[in-house]
């Protein structure tokens, strides 16, 4: 089955106190809430291509299932 589409946010119920939870400070919550994400999928066998616009960043993002990757968030949080 293939993830491909794009999905815009509809509604953020909650978001703010999530990312409160996890330690994001006030102004950044604010601007997070009010935020116009957009996301596109592009699924290649076990390897996903992604793109997130939003009115803050645009990042690129690819990845192979089962494989660990780098990923930074809009407020510096590095992960893998």
């Amino acid at each position: 089955m293939a993830f491909n589409g794009t999905w815009k946010i509809d509604r953020n119920e909650n978001y703010e106190k999530f990312m409160e939870a996890m330690g994001i400070n006030m102004m950044k919550r604010k601007l997070g809430a009010h935020d116009n994400l957009k996301i596109t999928f592009q699924q290649d066998g076990n390897k996903f291509t992604l793109k997130e616009s939003s009115n803050f960043r645009t990042i690129d993002v690819e990845f192979t299932l089962g494989v660990n990757f780098e990923y930074s968030l809009a407020d510096g949080t590095e992960l893998t």
